[in-house]
Formats: C-alpha cells, structure tokens, sequence
C-alpha cells in the first residue's frame, strides 16, 4: 500500500473504544492527517519567531503500525491480572499489549510477560498506596527483530532474584533477547527509570544498522523509537555536509554518535560530546568497529565544553537536544564560536523555533525537512539548516 494511504486509512480499536488517545491523528479527518501535521509543525516554528525559506515534505514510515521500535508501558494491576500499558489521567489504566505501533514480536513479548509477572510474583506497584515492586516495562529492538534489550524498572532490589532465575526461560521462548536488566526507581514519583542498572545477562548491548551506518545501544542509550525515519533523518544530515567543504564538524548532545558518524566520511574531523558516559562508550565502541580515525567522542556537559573550549574552530556543528531545547548559553557561547553552518535536530517544534529566532540575528534559516519519528501522533522530528549570514552557498537539494 503506499504510504501516505496506509496513514491516512489506520484505524485503532483502542482509539475507536476511547481507551487511549496517544494517536491523536486518528482523530484527524482521513486524507488530512499528513497535511494537519505539517502545518501543525509549520505554525508552532513560525509561532515562535523562525521561519525557514524551504520546507522539505515530510517522510513517513511505509506504514504506521509496526514501526516503533521502542516501548514504554506501566504495570499496573495485580500479580495474578497485570496490565501493562498506560495509566491516564483519571489514574485508571488500560492494557495496551495489542498496540499496533511496535511490531509483531514486541506485541508477542508484551503478551507474553503478563504469565511471566504472575510465575514469578511480581507485585505491580501501586501509585496512589505507594507500594508493590514493577512499575515499568521497556523494551527496544532493532528493525529485523533480530536482537532486543527487556528491562524491568523495579522500586527496589527485592524481585530481582526472582526475574534473574527466570533469565534463561524468557531468552529461551524470546530468542531475540540479547540483555535483560533491572532498572531501579525508588522514588514515588511520575520518573520512568532511574539511574541504577543491573544487568541479568552477559550482553550488554544491542546493534542496529542504518543503511551503512552501525550503532550499538545500551539499555539506557537514547535511541530514536522509528527505525526508517531514523535512517533518513541522518541520511539527509550526511547528504547536506557531503555538499559542502567541512573540515571541523562539533557534534553537541551526540548520544551514541548516530549524527557523528554519519557525517564522519565527509569531515576531516568530527568531535561529539554527550553528558553520559555510557553513551560515549556506545559512540567510541561504534566509531572503532567502523574504522573512523578522525572521531574524538568527549562525555561533558555542552555548557561546559563550549566554555572550555572557547576559540576552538569548527565550520559545522550539529545540535539534537533534549526537548528543552538550546540553553542561553549555549546559543551565546553558539554565536560566539561561528560556525558557518549549523544542523539542528530537536523532537520540539516550539523550542526549534524558539533556538532559531534567537539566533536570527547572525544565521539564517534556509530550510527544514520534518520526518514523522512519532508516527500518528502530532510530534514531529525537526531538522533544520542554519548558514551563517553572508554565506554564498545555497541549499543543497535532495
């Protein structure tokens, strides 16, 4: 079926039913779902003060169900009847192991684990009485489904015996499987996960492949939730530097370095840095089985590298923070190293328009090309090209 038609013909028995509005295109007149996103995107850019002089049409996944990658659910419910899928605001949940946003072997994983919870007496925790042990499940996997990380966020250690007994059964009926950890969160409060993982299996990370580029995660890697659109998303990162001349490229909030190391082939030099440690690892694991000599992965906080580094020159940098976008800072500390072009990449509309307006005054938005990372839904990845004024090249086409 061609894409556009599959988005615009999706149905959801849980939309249908109203027990869960994620997908909040599916409430959008069908044959105006792509069209409503782009210029939902476009008004809440302009919104804010950006507006960019080509917008590039959006990619979408070749279909919407199936495509997501990495999920995230709550436990909720009783040992002998879990549910696991949402809590929604009125505090009741709603067993989402039928969601058709992952594919069929995640579904298959998340049906099977209600049997699991109950075999090995996992008390789903409680929100408002504050008590029992599995609050959350997450699970990612890589496009073929031929490896995957399950990890359990758990309030304290008291169940972790129990689910490293079973270790062995559930790689045995999931194959796929690599690592299996515990994540644990004791705190009563709306956080995912915490800081704390322990590993049940000797694996501890997982390889997925985007088009020639390889990248390993680690159960608390960021790792972007739809496959296909993630390959594009840093295909057309690496197709805008192979058309210019970049010797230098600064590569901020680089995560396990997929921007990086798609740009790599085309720098003489590239520098990522990332405030987690384990992600840097991630990076320099991938940057070594690849062969790239000419990448230095730093794990730092952005803020402070750039003031360590004041007058370091780079004629690129890419950017892909967090939701939150750009601090003050680092717009200023931005403007002050001068790069003659700039790659952004945010998940956030408004604080992408936000960033851009505030570097208007020395860079100029030429284009942004949006990829649907969160199929069905109104998010949207942003990818924007920043040139500094006075610069003669145009935009490169696709």
């Amino acid at each position: 079926m061609n894409p556009a038609l599959a988005y615009e013909n999706a149905t959801c028995p849980y939309y249908t039913r109203g027990e869960c509005n994620s997908c909040s295109l599916l409430g959008i007149t069908q044959g105006s779902r792509l069209s409503s996103k782009e210029a939902s995107v476009l008004s809440a850019i302009r919104a804010k003060g950006a507006s960019p002089e080509t917008v590039e049409a959006i990619r979408i996944p070749h279909h919407p169900w199936g495509s997501r990658c990495k999920v995230k659910m709550n436990v909720t419910g009783t040992t002998a009847a879990p549910c696991i899928g949402i809590i929604k605001a009125d505090r009741t949940s709603v067993d989402l192991v039928e969601c058709p946003l992952p594919p069929s072997h995640i579904r298959t994983l998340l049906s099977g684990l209600r049997g699991f919870i109950t075999d090995a007496a996992l008390v789903p925790y409680d929100v408002e009485a504050r008590r029992g042990e599995l609050k959350n499940i997450i699970v990612m996997s890589n496009h073929d489904g031929s490896q995957g990380i399950l990890r359990f966020v758990v309030r304290t250690s008291e169940s972790i015996p129990r689910i490293k007994k079973r270790v062995t059964e559930l790689q045995t009926n999931y194959p796929w499987l690599s690592v299996i950890t515990c994540n644990i969160q004791p705190l009563p409060a709306a956080i995912l996960e915490g800081p704390e993982e322990i590993f049940l299996t000797d694996t501890q990370m997982i390889d997925e492949r985007y088009g020639e580029l390889l990248l390993s995660f680690a159960p608390q890697s960021f790792m972007q939730v739809t496959h296909e659109i993630a390959q594009a998303l840093y295909q057309r990162a690496a197709k805008y530097v192979r058309e210019r001349s970049v010797t230098r490229a600064l590569d901020l909030f680089c995560g396990v370095g997929g921007f990086s190391l798609s740009i790599a082939p085309a720098c003489r030099e590239v520098t990522g840095v990332e405030l987690s440690a384990r992600a840097i690892e991630s990076a320099q694991h991938s940057a070594r089985r690849s062969g790239f000599s000419n990448t230095t992965f730093v794990a730092s906080d952005a803020e402070h590298f750039l003031a360590q580094n004041q007058g370091a020159s780079y004629d690129l940098v890419v950017t892909n923070p967090p939701r939150r976008g750009l601090s003050a800072e680092i717009l200023r500390q931005l403007k002050l190293l001068a790069p003659s072009t700039i790659i952004y990449s945010s998940c956030s509309p408004e604080t992408f328009g936000r960033d851009c307006a505030a570097l208007h005054d020395t860079y100029l938005l030429r284009g942004i090309a949006l990829f649907d990372m969160f199929a069905m839904s109104e998010h949207c990845e942003v990818l924007g090209f920043l040139e500094r004024r006075g610069s003669p090249e145009p935009l490169p086409s696709l």
